[in-house]
């Protein structure tokens, strides 16, 4: 009898510490920079991708992937028919929107050529791939911060 409630309070008490662990989920905010509704959902649905892969998405979090994106450059080409050149640098933060505290941020560049001005910024936004390394390790350190952040309490 005695070793059937040390047993039952042990996995009591390992229920109670697991659920007390929350997990650690971001949601993706609409980004900052871009006016067309297309390339903004583009650039949402390849963020939401990558915490998909790296086990992260959430639609309701505390935590939240921010996005801004800024036109470095436009070009066209002396070519007929002529090309547009987009060079575009997307910032990405993941920020504790309680707090306020950024738990880590980076940026990616990406070009996009296409036979217009609208569509060359779309091309530049696809180029935002989920399984950039970078966007990786961006998801990687925010969880390293938030698990520290969590040990300290």
């Amino acid at each position: 009898m005695r070793r059937f409630l040390t047993i039952l309070l042990a996995a009591f008490a390992l229920t109670s510490w697991a659920a007390a662990q929350e997990q650690f989920t971001v949601s993706v905010a609409a980004p900052k920079g871009i006016t067309d509704g297309n390339t903004a959902s583009v650039l949402v649905s390849n963020l939401r991708q990558a915490l998909v892969l790296n086990d992260a998405a959430s639609d309701n979090s505390r935590y939240v992937l921010s996005s801004a994106v800024s036109v470095l450059s436009k070009d066209v080409t002396a070519t007929a028919p002529p090309r547009y050149i987009t060079d575009i640098e997307v910032s990405l933060f993941i920020i504790d929107s309680v707090s306020g505290e950024y738990l880590s941020q980076t940026s990616l560049t990406a070009k996009g050529i296409a036979s217009n001005d609208k569509a060359s910024l779309l091309d530049a936004v696809k180029k935002v791939k989920a399984r950039d390394p970078g966007l990786r390790r961006l998801i990687s350190q925010a969880r390293d911060a938030y698990n520290q952040k969590n040990q300290q309490l």
